[in-house]
């Protein structure tokens, strides 16, 4: 956008609307839509929180849409596929798209998030309330403040601005916020499947303000190892004269496995990207193993999240190629421990999230160096080394889509989560002048 003096005028008007920003993050944040531990159980405040929204899009005048999937038809549609999930349920968990219609024949820009939060925690850890939406020097604390309310809230006052200073914009604003993204994605699954799509997308996850093209894929498994339980304090027999084999040496030796394929990861080239700050790694997040304390444990449990890139999807588009490769170097380490090579432990999977990347010639790109420009704010390029939802639209949905949004991303997920203020203006100023930008 050449347009000096309509930067300008958008510039003005997000500053103006500084207290409109902090107080819509301040609303949805006292929203308690918490993503749950059953996904066939509804979190406490999804469906208000979308109601808020939709009352917000209706006053900006767009044409809205809120509706509750069917979970078994997605699932029946797209097995194998990325987003789709078993087990979820939507019954009171909707999602909400709206329309602000161009002029026409202008390209299209989707604003999208999610709304859904993971759990607080222990509440004794936060400074305030997780849910209070308090301000500190200059900050916002509560849950979903970083991941990702305040990005909801940007694109939405963005959004507002535009159509409250009629901007002349050719294309249509697509804006959408679903649920279901902490725990797999089938949110945003419904959303491309129900026909949405635009000629580009901003899913507003918290990059620091960064433009973050791609993400990593993530998967979820579960490795079990059999031992054989029996009294800790004896002397043990041969194991194949009954044991006991205790589970958890066994596990100790599966996890310095692990810590030599991470090794080898960090300078394989497939498992690297030029934009990610770290290679990819199988991270070891949960252990679970003994029955009582005086028994050798007779069975471990290994909970891993394998990252892939985008280059290393197969043709499901999702990470089977990977899957495999794990499968196979626990099976060759299996080998080298007899018991193990009898009794070979066994890889379950239980999550597999997509990723994607824009690549760095696409026209969006431009659009956001010129905005960035606009608003005083450094353009950086960024690998999300986390896993984003932006695979779905990107390929599903035909909708070339990029992180961006305001907050660090390692406050996600934390106790005392929040985002300053000034990343939250710098971040509505960005968003406005790319969509203006890209819709004239």
């Amino acid at each position: 956008m050449k347009n000096k003096q309509l930067q300008r005028k958008i510039i003005d008007a997000v500053d103006r609307n500084r207290e409109r920003i902090v107080e819509t993050l301040q609303d949805l944040i006292r929203f308690e839509s918490i993503v749950m531990t059953d996904p066939t159980e509804a979190g406490p405040g999804e469906r208000d929180c979308q109601k808020y929204l939709e009352g917000r899009l209706i006053a900006a005048g767009m044409e809205t849409d809120i509706w509750e999937p069917d979970a078994d038809a997605l699932l029946s549609k797209y097995r194998g596929k990325p987003g789709a999930q078993p087990n979820r349920t939507f019954l009171g968990r909707p999602n909400l798209a709206g329309k602000l219609r161009g002029s026409g024949g202008g390209r299209s820009m989707l604003l999208t998030g999610h709304i859904d939060v993971v759990p607080p925690g222990e509440l004794t850890h936060w400074r305030h309330g997780p849910f209070s939406g308090e301000i500190e020097e200059g900050n916002i604390y509560g849950r979903g403040a970083v991941d990702m309310k305040g990005g909801v809230a940007s694109m939405l006052v963005a959004a507002e601005v535009l159509r409250e200073l009629h901007v002349p914009l050719s294309g249509d604003i697509l804006f959408a916020t679903v649920v279901d993204e902490e725990i797999g994605g089938m949110g945003t699954l419904a959303f491309a499947d129900r026909g949405y799509q635009a000629d580009a997308g901003i899913l507003t996850e918290p990059t620091a303000n960064r433009i973050a093209p791609l993400c990593h894929g993530i998967l979820w498994g579960k490795i079990t190892i059999d031992g054989i339980g029996g009294h800790a304090e004896l002397k043990a027999r041969h194991w194949d004269k009954g044991g006991p084999v205790d589970a958890i040496a066994l596990m100790r030796f599966i996890l310095r496995g692990i810590d030599v394929l991470n090794e080898r990861w960090r300078t394989d080239p497939r498992k690297n990207h030029p934009l990610m700050e770290l290679s990819n790694q199988i991270i070891v997040t949960q252990l679970r193993a003994g029955e009582h304390p005086s028994s050798t444990a007779g069975r471990a449990e290994i909970t891993i999240d394998v990252q892939y890139l985008p280059s290393e999807k197969d043709n499901d588009g999702v990470g089977g190629a990977v899957r495999r490769e794990v499968e196979a170097y626990v099976a060759a380490l299996s080998q080298v421990d007899p018991f193990l090579a009898q009794c070979p432990p066994r890889v379950e999977w239980i999550l597999d999230a997509d990723c994607a990347e824009v690549t760095s010639d696409h026209p969006l790109i431009d659009t956001f160096s010129e905005a960035c420009a606009a608003a005083s704010h450094s353009f950086q390029l960024w690998g999300m080394g986390a896993h984003t939802d932006m695979g779905i639209p990107t390929v599903l949905a035909k909708t070339p889509t990029i992180n961006f949004g305001p907050g660090e991303p390692s406050q996600a997920h934390q106790p005392n989560e929040h985002v300053s203020i000034e990343d939250l203006l710098t971040c509505t100023k960005v968003i406005a002048l790319a969509t203006a930008s890209w819709c004239l």
